[in-house]
């Protein structure tokens, strides 16, 4: 099946470039306004079909983004997403994919007041094999790539290769309990000046940890993965490194057939773009909610707290902030009316705030937008 679809979001949003103050603007580019409004018009193909026993899928889509007051930052963009899930006789199964996307760098990632646009791109396969009805080998390896155009953040670019491999155990319940390890390298092909000398913050990264999927009844499922992950890099520098325990609980309750909810709750390094450090420990929790009230209505509610602490993580001696703390707050609150197959509406309206240990970094924003997509 083909499908060409187009999409209109309006969205205002009151601290657009996601800083502190209106001084703060005025001192970084000659005005104190922070909102405005955007407009992105999206134009795509969607294709979605079985081909015998395999399942192919392709959305590729064009997206033009303009700015009522900072126009220079009006963009293009560009967004391909491409899988095919293939089945092989009747114990092997996998996916190979590509996605890539050309946008705006938001904001909030890297504080850099420019036409910034990144390129990312990953390329995937994964496979499964079923030695026995209970037992399931797995192996999976990934690319991804990510670059900027502008030449002052280029050190940020690098690439990441993932391999994984692990063996799950599927009782007659359904249920899952698993092991795996994974291999992660990642490479910057530029230093980072730091004052007289140079850093590079390609790393390798090691997870062993163990995978629980847990039917609790048919309406909850509770899942768990976590161990040990060490992460160093590779260059020689003091504090470059962690080793300890991640892991990530996942709850799914589905009380009725119009209402569901998601719990998350994690302890993981996360990447980081930043000269001081490459990633920062995240501990963190979030809730969402989905509510169908009728066949055409649906309500959707998030609510997201994190604490990202980059001491002890890949702090370099002698940069600061090396004792930087961010807490990061996000909720949010949509409603989607969906006429008739082909047309949805969807109302949104979201808070997000970041709080910093260090000056200019926390902001304060909130934004709503209305989003119209129709599917011929």
């Amino acid at each position: 099946m083909v499908v060409p679809y187009v999409q209109y979001t309006y969205l205002h949003d009151d601290n657009l470039l996601r800083l502190s103050s209106p001084e703060a603007a005025q001192a970084a580019l000659g005005s104190s306004k922070l909102s405005d409004n955007v407009q992105s018009k999206v134009g795509g193909l969607r294709f979605d079909r079985m081909i015998s026993r395999q399942h192919v899928m392709l959305d590729a889509s064009a997206t033009k983004n303009t700015f009522d007051y900072f126009r220079q930052f009006d963009n293009d963009g560009r967004d391909l997403k491409a899988d095919w899930a293939w089945v092989l006789g009747e114990r092997f199964s996998g996916n190979v994919g590509y996605i890539y996307s050309r946008s705006l760098t938001p904001f909030q990632n890297l504080r850099v007041l420019q036409t910034n646009i990144r390129t990312m791109d990953t390329k995937y396969a994964n496979a499964a094999w079923q030695l026995h009805p209970d037992w399931t080998v797995r192996v999976q390896a990934s690319q991804f790539g990510l670059s900027y155009d502008l030449p002052t953040l280029q050190p940020n670019n690098f690439t990441q290769n993932l391999a994984e491999v692990g063996l799950d155990y599927t009782a007659r319940s359904g249920s899952i309990a698993g092991v795996q390890a994974r291999r992660t390298t990642g490479r910057y092909p530029f230093d980072v000046v730091v004052g007289a000398g140079s850093l590079n913050n390609s790393f390798t990264q090691e997870d062993y940890k163990a995978k629980i999927v847990w039917l609790y009844s048919g309406k909850t499922k509770l899942q768990f993965l976590g161990g040990l992950t060490q992460r160093e890099r590779n260059s020689a520098a003091s504090g470059n490194g962690f080793r300890g325990f991640n892991a990530r609980v996942i709850a799914d309750w589905t009380p009725t057939g119009k209402t569901a909810f998601k719990a998350n709750l994690w302890r993981e390094i996360g990447g980081v773009n930043d000269v001081d450090a490459n990633f920062a420990l995240t501990t963190g929790a979030s809730v969402a909610a989905v509510y169908l009230p009728t066949a055409k209505l649906r309500v959707d509610g998030l609510v997201d707290y994190e604490r990202r602490n980059y001491n002890g993580a890949s702090i370099i001696t002698g940069i600061t902030p090396s004792g930087r703390r961010d807490d990061y707050e996000k909720a949010s609150l949509s409603l989607t009316y969906s006429p008739t197959t082909s047309l949805s509406l969807v109302l949104a309206v979201s808070r997000e705030k970041l709080q910093s240990n260090i000056a200019n970094f926390s902001y304060l924003s909130n934004g709503i937008s209305l989003t119209s997509r129709y599917e011929f």
